[in-house]
């Protein structure tokens, strides 16, 4: 059983789950998850933005593009509710959350195309985790709206 030091907010855990998703969720070996202890390469988190490939978008395999458009189907059911709370914000927070799991658990992409795949998801879990702690419907639509506007930009960077 883990103890959390009670000083530990759940923003923090949350954050720091996420970031262990981000460096070790992805690999190029079947069957692998993020609580793996090694990983077959590198995931050093930048702050980099991404770019394309040399003026080419980057290849992404065919599941990261198909869980890429899950997203984007919840994103896209989301935005016809009329007049969302701020509860509602936080429970699509968790659905996007749970898609991005499966993003990252059925990852099997590496080398640069891998990489620039980390420095488009980067920003897009932080603001998944802003949009889950939303606490009022203003902050929140602002929050949605670029994230939805991030997961939209995937298609200008991955092929």
């Amino acid at each position: 059983m883990l103890i959390i030091n009670s000083r530990l907010s759940l923003k923090k855990i949350i954050y720091l789950a996420l970031g262990l998703f981000i460096l070790i969720g992805c690999s190029q070996t079947p069957n692998k998850t993020a609580g793996d202890d090694h990983d077959d390469h590198d995931h050093a988190a930048t702050n980099t933005e991404l770019t394309l490939n040399n003026g080419n978008k980057w290849k992404a395999d065919s599941t990261t593009n198909h869980n890429v458009v899950n997203l984007k189907t919840i994103a896209d059911n989301f935005r016809i509710k009329p007049f969302p709370s701020a509860t509602d914000y936080q429970l699509v927070g968790g659905d996007l959350i749970a898609g991005v799991n499966t993003l990252i658990r059925d990852c099997k992409m590496s080398g640069p195309d891998h990489d620039a795949l980390h420095h488009w998801l980067e920003p897009v879990l932080k603001e998944i985790n802003d949009l889950k702690d939303s606490k009022d419907t203003t902050s929140a639509r602002a929050t949605f709206e670029s994230l939805d506007k991030r997961i939209d930009d995937y298609h200008k960077f991955f092929e």
